[in-house]
């Protein structure tokens, strides 16, 4: 696959990002401290972005590094590390690179992937490149957790899909500014389990000035028995496997699709 995923995001992403419904609505925090609080530190979240669920751990005393390849997103993250405690500053490190190919010269008792970066991940061979640099950094025992939606078939062809939806509320922001999302497939590509998605960012603000912003992106879209495939041929073995953050087990009805691997033998 040739088409490019530019997986830096542009800073408007990342300055709503926080605010709008589908991240500041997810319910997937207390799942990850628990695993966390589980397995020990240090943790290791790869595509971190503005460090949602990383302060999260850092906040309930687990020493974390964040990886991710977007700035904007990075220094989003860095400037909601200044406004925390100095005991919780000095759990973070983040570090700007790529989850395909990363060398941080320590191991972590637990690697997540949360709230879809691997879904970026186009071609396979970033795929496989991602899953085996997780597997090089997990120490002993460690485990590896990360997380899909659970893939709608409607979505891989439903032209339906196709006209601009906003299905969630606008957002008022602290400082006045109003954002409402809007999201659209603008092409389907089945041969290559993608979809061009478009988010949509009506902004109004404060002054009354409004725009229309279009993030454009490419987003892969996973099976279950293929991504316990990339994980075998990685060297994982999956050891639970979820449908939802409460613990249930994977459905046809399930919106996620959460797994949790650890290394062959361990």
């Amino acid at each position: 696959m040739s088409r490019a995923n530019p997986y830096t995001y542009q800073s408007f992403v990342a300055d709503y990002y926080d605010y709008l419904p589908p991240v500041a609505g997810r319910q997937d925090l207390d799942f990850y401290l628990e695993v966390g609080r589980t397995q020990g530190e240090p943790i290791l979240e790869l595509g971190c972005g503005t460090g949602r669920v990383l302060l999260h751990m850092a906040q309930a005393g687990l020493r974390a590094v964040g990886l991710d390849l977007s700035e904007p997103m990075l220094a989003r993250c860095r400037a909601k590390l200044e406004n925390q405690p100095a005991a919780v500053r000095d759990r973070v490190r983040l570090v700007h690179g790529d989850m395909t190919d990363f060398q941080l010269r320590e191991t972590f008792r637990l690697i997540n992937i949360p709230f879809r970066p691997f879904q970026h991940l186009l071609a396979v061979e970033q795929q496989l490149g991602c899953l085996r640099c997780a597997r090089r950094h997990l120490a002993p025992g460690g485990r590896l957790v990360v997380d899909f939606f659970q893939t709608d078939a409607r979505r891989m062809h439903d032209p339906a899909f196709m006209q601009e939806s906003s299905p969630h509320p606008e957002v008022a922001l602290p400082d006045g500014t109003r954002v409402r999302l809007a999201e659209r497939v603008a092409a389907f590509h089945r041969a290559e389990q993608c979809n061009d998605v478009e988010l949509v960012y009506y902004v109004t603000h404060p002054d009354g000035r409004a725009e229309r912003l279009v993030f454009a992106f490419t987003l892969r879209y996973f099976f279950r028995y293929e991504v316990e495939h990339l994980l075998a041929r990685c060297g994982f073995r999956v050891v639970e496997l979820f449908g939802n953050f409460d613990r249930s087990a994977l459905r046809d009805d399930s919106p996620e699709m959460i797994f949790v691997a650890e290394k062959e033998g361990s």
